[in-house]
């Protein structure tokens, strides 16, 4: 968050003063970004009714017919008034059926370790991590966090 506000924040803050304290944003020197410019096309492709082609991370609810119906998955949508419609994808291969698999499960301990305040529950979603080699040392990485956000955590038992 501070490197949000003393950045982008910052940024968009003082370019907006400056073309207040002008009265026009005429040579302004501004860059909106990748993903600013994405919810502007989204907002237009809702406002407009374009029927846009986009990638969104909405729930699959089938349009992946071989993974979880209340998993949220990141697919083509085509966005207008009535918001995204997710197109159907059909079965997808094994290979990223598993990689997505385990990425919802790790996602869904991690829920269910601050609903319950579970210790196990939260070191199950850090060694299913793919970034973590080894539950030795997902066990490490959740102590070492603990420890340093003790005044922002929930105790976990």
């Amino acid at each position: 968050a501070n490197e949000v506000m003393a950045g982008r924040e910052k940024e968009v803050f003082d370019m907006a003063r400056e073309i207040t304290r002008r009265g026009t944003a005429e040579g302004a020197h501004f860059h909106a970004g990748a993903h600013a410019t994405f919810i502007v096309d989204l907002a237009c492709a809702i406002a407009f009714n374009t029927q846009e082609r986009m990638l969104l991370i909405v729930p699959n609810n089938g349009a992946i017919h071989n993974f979880d119906a209340d998993a949220m998955v990141e697919i083509p949508c085509l966005v207008g008034h009535n918001g995204p419609e997710p197109l159907t994808v059909g079965d997808i291969p094994h290979f990223q059926k598993g990689l997505m698999s385990q990425q919802v499960a790790v996602e869904k301990l991690v829920v269910d370790a601050w609903e319950q305040r579970s210790y196990q529950k939260l070191w199950q979603a850090i060694t299913l991590s793919k970034t973590v080699p080894s539950a030795s040392v997902a066990k490490a990485i959740l102590d070492d966090l603990i420890a340093a956000n003790k005044d922002y955590w929930p105790e976990l038992h």
